[in-house]
């Protein structure tokens, strides 16, 4: 009985802890500006490590996450419209970027998802992630020049078809799913590094 009654108390100490930091997930996903039920959904399986996983090793919560949102929300057969459908992507230097993860960092250093090597781009610079109801979002992450959308800037904005982003002095397009290979060489775009960067801050 003392055995039984201790693992009962052990068990409910655990899911307390569990509680509180996917509470502090949450609270810390809002000051972000990123997607709460995305971390939450990738970092709940964890149990009592999921704060010390999801600030270690964040591509876990991500893989959790976008495996969770492929199995609910890409199950069934979706038909040949579906199938062809291209998927939402970036379009840098005239070379297309598929947004397959649902948190993409963009930045000037190695490691992000999208590396954008120029003195006007800050390290981690902004991130695009996709929202519950499947839109894009992208996010500034700080970044010393800002983030630009059709030349606006912004802290946070919902994406559009064909809208141009801005960061620091490099550019690039998003072309929503719906939007097929031929359109996105309609646009006459040729997003590049924008030729006087002088008023730039390093």
């Amino acid at each position: 009985m003392d055995a039984l009654l201790l693992f009962r108390l052990l068990l409910l100490v655990a899911v307390i802890v569990w509680a509180v930091e996917l509470f502090l997930l949450y609270q810390n996903s809002v000051a972000e500006h990123s997607d709460p039920f995305h971390t939450l959904s990738g970092a709940a399986i964890f149990f009592v490590a999921a704060l010390p996983v999801a600030r270690s090793k964040p591509q876990w919560v991500d893989g959790v996450a976008g495996t969770l949102e492929r199995v609910f929300h890409g199950g069934g057969g979706g038909g040949t419209a579906t199938q062809n459908r291209a998927p939402a992507r970036l379009l840098i230097n005239g070379e297309q970027k598929p947004l397959y993860q649902p948190r993409v960092r963009m930045g000037r250093y190695p490691n992000n998802e999208i590396v954008l090597d120029h003195s006007t781009v800050s390290a981690y610079h902004a991130e695009i992630i996709q929202r519950p109801d499947g839109r894009h979002e992208i996010v500034d992450r700080e970044s010393r020049n800002g983030t630009r959308v059709n030349g606006a800037l912004v802290r946070s904005q919902v994406l559009k078809d064909g809208d141009l982003i801005t960061l620091g002095a490099s550019s690039l397009h998003y072309l929503s799913d719906s939007t097929a290979d031929a359109e996105s060489t309609a646009l006459g775009y040729s997003p590049e590094v924008e030729p006087d960067d002088r008023a730039m801050r390093r």
